[in-house]
C-alpha cells in the first residue's frame, strides 16, 4: 500500500508546529489530505521537510511524480474519482509553467483542485541567486485567468487562511482550480507562538444552488407540453447521487436519454438510453440538458464542416431547458465553454438538487398515458440501436488489424467480473453500447481541456482512489497521449498502485490526420501525405518496453486479434496480483 512506502526513520512523537511549513501540514491533515502529489523543488524545501519530519509522510503522503504535469493530472484524477478535493506542489515559476496545462484542464473539468507553490522570498534580503529567476512579484500571474481563486500569503497564519479560502471556493459550485503560493521564506521561519486552526465548519463549501420556483415552473411546463423530449446529461456523471433522480425524470417523462460527449450517466442498459443515435436531437422539440457542458457544440447540426456555423438556427432547433450551473464560471480570458448559449430556461442550480426538485414536480404534473406511449417507442427505439451497435462491432471482428471497437470489446470481456473503475477510454473510436457502464461514477470522462498528456497522470490517480476503496483501475489511452507523459507509469510502480492500462497504439497522432485530409482536399493539394508530421513511426516506440523500464509488468504489442483476449487475461492476473500492468495493441486508426 502507498502508506508504507517511504516511512521516514528517527523522527519523535508529533510535536506542536515549530515552523511555518509544520502549520500548513497541520492544515491539510485536519482537511483531510491523503496524498500531496509534487516533483520536487526547492521553493517549498520547508514545506517537503515539514510533510516527512513533521508529519511522517503520512495525511498527506508525498507522491514523487517525473513532472509537475504528471502531479497534477494525478490529483485531478483522483479528485474525479473520489469528489474530494485533490491537492498537488509544484516548484516556483519553472514548476508552474510546466503545470498550467494541467491546471487548465482542471478548470475547464470544473474538478476541485488546490495547488500549492513555492515562491519567493518576498524579502530580497532572503533569497539565493537562483531565487531571483524562479520567482515573480505576480507568481499567480501565469494561471490566474483560469483559476477560481489564487492567493499569495506573506505569513504563515495568512497561509492556513488563504488555504482554507482555496478549499472552500474549489469545492463551491462551479468548481474548479485555486493556486495558492507559499513564500519560502514564511514556510522557512520559526513560529514564535502557535497557529491555531479555525473551526472548519465554519469554512465548508457552499450548499448546493437550488432552482428558483418561476424557472422550474416554467421548465415543468415546457416538458409536460413536448411531444418528443429528450434528456442529455454530462459532467454531472461523476457524482453516483444524481442516477436516482435522473431515471425518475426519464421515466416519467418516457423521453429518450442521451450522454453528453465523454460521460456516461445513466447505465448503458438503461431501457430508455439511446446514446449513439446520431437522429435523436434531430427529433427532438424539448431538450433537458443537465450539465452539458457546451450545450451549442452538443446542437450542433450533423455533417457541419470543422469551420462551419457552430449551432443551430433558432427555427429549427428544439426548445432548451439549461440545469446546470449556467456562466457562473466563465472566464472573459477563455473561450473554452464555447459561443453564447441560447436557453429557452436556466435552472441556475446544483443538478442533482434541480433534478430531484424536478421529478417531484412531474411526478404531479406528467400526462401519464402520453408519456407511457412515448417510452414503448422509445424503448423499441433503444432496442434497435442495441441491434445496431453489435452489427457494427461483428462486422469489424475480424479485420487483420485490430480495431478500436474490437479493442474495447476486449478489455470489456476482461474486466467484466471485476470490480472495476474505467479511468480513461477512446474518445472518437469508442463504441457505444459495448462497455456496459454502471453509469454516474463508473467513468471519470475526459481532460476537460483536451490537453493530450493529461492521461497517464489521471489514469494513476484514478486507479489510486479505486486501489484505496478496493477496485482495479482501468483505462484504454493512446501511444500519443502515454508517451507525452510515460513518467507516470513509475509513479504508479514505486507507490504499488495496481492498474490495467491498455495502449491503443496506432501508431500516430491520427486525430490530426484527418484535418490534414480535409484541408488538402479543399485547397486541391495531394491528401496521401496526411501522415507526414503525424505518425510515431521509423521506429515504432517500444511501449511495452518502455513500460518495463518503469517496473511495470507489460505485454506487446499484440498484433494478433485471436491473441488479444489471452493477452488481457494475463494482464488483469498481473494486475489483480498488484502490479502496474500495460498491454500494449496495435491498432486500426478507427
Amino acid at each position: 500500500m502507498t502508506a508504507e512506502v517511504e516511512r521516514p526513520v528517527g523522527l519523535t512523537d508529533r510535536a506542536d508546529a515549530e515552523w511555518g511549513s509544520d502549520a500548513v501540514v497541520d492544515l491539510l491533515r485536519a482537511l483531510d489530505t491523503p496524498y500531496l502529489p509534487m516533483n520536487p523543488g526547492s521553493s517549498f524545501r520547508g514545506l517537503h521537510d515539514s510533510v516527512v519530519n513533521h508529519g511522517g509522510n503520512r495525511d498527506p503522503q508525498l507522491l514523487l511524480c517525473l513532472h509537475e504535469e504528471i502531479a497534477v493530472s494525478l490529483a485531478h484524477g483522483w479528485a474525479k474519482a473520489t469528489g474530494r478535493l485533490g491537492v498537488a506542489a509544484v516548484h516556483d515559476l519553472v514548476g508552474l509553467m510546466h503545470a498550467s496545462m494541467a491546471v487548465y484542464d482542471t478548470f475547464c473539468d470544473r474538478v476541485p483542485l488546490l495547488l500549492l507553490g513555492g515562491s519567493g522570498p518576498a524579502n530580497p534580503a532572503l533569497r539565493r541567486p537562483i531565487d531571483w529567476s524562479h520567482s515573480a512579484t505576480t507568481q499567480a500571474q501565469l494561471v490566474r485567468d483560469y483559476v477560481v481563486w489564487d492567493a499569495e500569503p506573506l505569513t504563515a497564519a495568512a497561509a492556513v487562511d488563504d488555504i482554507l479560502r482555496a478549499r472552500q471556493r474549489s469545492l463551491s459550485a462551479p468548481r474548479g482550480p485555486s493556486y495558492v503560493s507559499l513564500d519560502a521564506g514564511v514556510q522557512e521561519q520559526r513560529l514564535t507562538e502557535p497557529i491555531g486552526l479555525p473551526p472548519l465548519s465554519r469554512h465548508a463549501p457552499a450548499p448546493p444552488l437550488a432552482p428558483d420556483p418561476d424557472s422550474l415552473a416554467a421548465a415543468v411546463a415546457l416538458l409536460c407540453s413536448a411531444r418528443r423530449p429528450v434528456v442529455v446529461a454530462g459532467r454531472v456523471g461523476l457524482d453516483p447521487a444524481v442516477v436516482a433522480p435522473l431515471d425518475e425524470v426519464v421515466r416519467l417523462l418516457g423521453a429518450a436519454y442521451r450522454d453528453d460527449r465523454n460521460w456516461s450517466v445513466l447505465p448503458t442498459s438503461h431501457p430508455q438510453n439511446c446514446s449513439g443515435d446520431g437522429t435523436l436531437l434531430d427529433e427532438a422539440d424539448v431538450v433537458l440538458a443537465v450539465d452539458v457542458e457546451d450545450l451549442p457544440a452538443l446542437l450542433r447540426p450533423r455533417g457541419q464542416g470543422p469551420r462551419g456555423s457552430t449551432s443551430r438556427s433558432s427555427r429549427d432547433r428544439p426548445k432548451i431547458i439549461d440545469l446546470s450551473s449556467g456562466d457562473l464560471g466563465i472566464r472573459s480570458w477563455s473561450n473554452s465553454f464555447g459561443p453564447a448559449v441560447e436557453r429557452d430556461v436556466q435552472l441556475l442550480a446544483d443538478p442533482v438538487l434541480g433534478l430531484r426538485m424536478l421529478a417531484e414536480r412531474l411526478l404531479a404534473a406528467v400526462d401519464r398515458t402520453a408519456a407511457q406511449e412515448r417510452r414503448e417507442q422509445v424503448l423499441a427505439r433503444a432496442a434497435g440501436l442495441r441491434r445496431q451497435h453489435q452489427a457494427a462491432l461483428d462486422r469489424r471482428w475480424h479485420d487483420p488489424v485490430i480495431s478500436p471497437a474490437r479493442l474495447v470489446a476486449e478489455t470489456w470481456a476482461a474486466v467484466r467480473d471485476v470490480d472495476h473503475l474505467l479511468c480513461m477510454r477512446n474518445t472518437r473510436t469508442w463504441p457505444e453500447g459495448v462497455w456496459q457502464l454502471p453509469g454516474a461514477g463508473g467513468f471519470l470522462g475526459h481532460s476537460g481541456g483536451g490537453g493530450v498528456g493529461y492521461g497517464p497522470g489521471a489514469l494513476v490517480g484514478g486507479a489510486l482512489a479505486a486501489r484505496d476503496r478496493g477496485q482495479l483501475g482501468v483505462g484504454i489511452i493512446g501511444d500519443g497521449d502515454l508517451l507525452m507523459a510515460a513518467g507516470a507509469l513509475w509513479t504508479a510502480t514505486h507507490y504499488r498502485i495496481p492498474a490495467l492500462v491498455v495502449v491503443n497504439d496506432n501508431g500516430s497522432f491520427y486525430n490530426d490526420e484527418p484535418h490534414q485530409v480535409a484541408v488538402a482536399r479543399e485547397r486541391g493539394r495531394p491528401t496521401d501525405n496526411s501522415w507526414i508530421g503525424m505518425r510515431i513511426a521509423d521506429p515504432a516506440v517500444d511501449i511495452a518496453g518502455l513500460a518495463r523500464s518503469y517496473g511495470c509488468w507489460a505485454e506487446g504489442p499484440v498484433t494478433d486479434p485471436g491473441c488479444l483476449g489471452a493477452a488481457l487475461a494475463r494482464g488483469v492476473a498481473a494486475a489483480a496480483d498488484g502490479a502496474t500492468a500495460v498491454v500494449q495493441v496495435r491498432t486500426a486508426p478507427r
